[in-house]
């Protein structure tokens, strides 16, 4: 028993004896390397907090987006919309229940009366901005109001003019300025603004060949009855 225990107390000096100079080496260094670590792993952690933010900011814009899209399709189905102001066309006007003249916010409507507000409890915001619809020479686009610092690092109405002559549909496609991973930060209106008189036109074309037969009718008719007239006239007479 006394060899072996000997035998592994010449082990373990030997293996102490090994080990110091790299134990020393790792200690000298070991708060290089853990700082090293840490610094890694919050650089990871404020990335994903960042990638987090910006997914949830798509995400209520995109929510946003389409909700205000429903309710001003239903408006204009009501309502039928015959322009939009081209300046400050914000969407502050969802909460309104009643009002006076053709005019709400940005709106003239063609059937004031039909109007069915208040359509939201809260006009929607983004960062403190309204939404807006921006008339260029696409059509009309709704979009996060002027002021508002998209995901992709711009600020609309600063790093992106807001004007008749911005080509709103190219930013919107995936890999423009105004999408982010594939998703759209604005859509274009799909109902025609101020076509009022072409969604009447339908009836007033089927009432007009309804009077259009009766006068085809009519005429067709007359020559008939003027002959008949005319012999028994001439019965009388003779």
């Amino acid at each position: 028993m006394k060899n072996i225990d000997d035998f592994l107390e010449r082990v373990d000096q030997k293996v102490e004896r090994t080990m110091m100079p790299l134990w020393s080496h790792l200690q000298k260094y070991f708060v290089v390397f853990s700082g090293s670590i840490l610094t890694f792993l919050l650089l990871v952690f404020f990335y994903r907090v960042f990638q987090d933010r910006s997914m949830v900011l798509v995400s209520t814009i995109h929510d946003d987006l389409v909700k205000i899209e429903k309710i001003l399709g239903t408006i204009d189905r009501d309502c039928n919309i015959l322009s939009i102001r081209s300046s400050s066309a914000l969407i502050d006007f969802l909460t309104v229940e009643k009002f006076s003249g053709s005019m709400v916010g940005c709106l003239n409507l063609a059937h004031p009366k039909k109007w069915k507000g208040p359509y939201l409890r809260q006009n929607p915001t983004i960062q403190g901005h309204l939404y807006e619809i921006v008339h260029t020479k696409e059509g009309y686009f709704l979009i996060p109001g002027r002021g508002t610092k998209l995901p992709t690092g711009v600020v609309l109405g600063q790093d992106i003019p807001l004007t008749y002559k911005t080509g709103l549909s190219d930013m919107l496609k995936p890999g423009g300025i105004m999408s982010y991973k594939g998703q759209s930060l604005g859509i274009q209106l799909k109902f025609k603004v101020g076509d009022w008189n072409l969604k009447g036109s339908a009836p007033q074309q089927e009432q007009f060949e309804s009077v259009n037969k009766t006068l085809t009718r009519f005429h067709e008719a007359l020559p008939f009855a003027m002959r008949t007239s005319s012999d028994a006239t001439s019965s009388i007479a003779g």
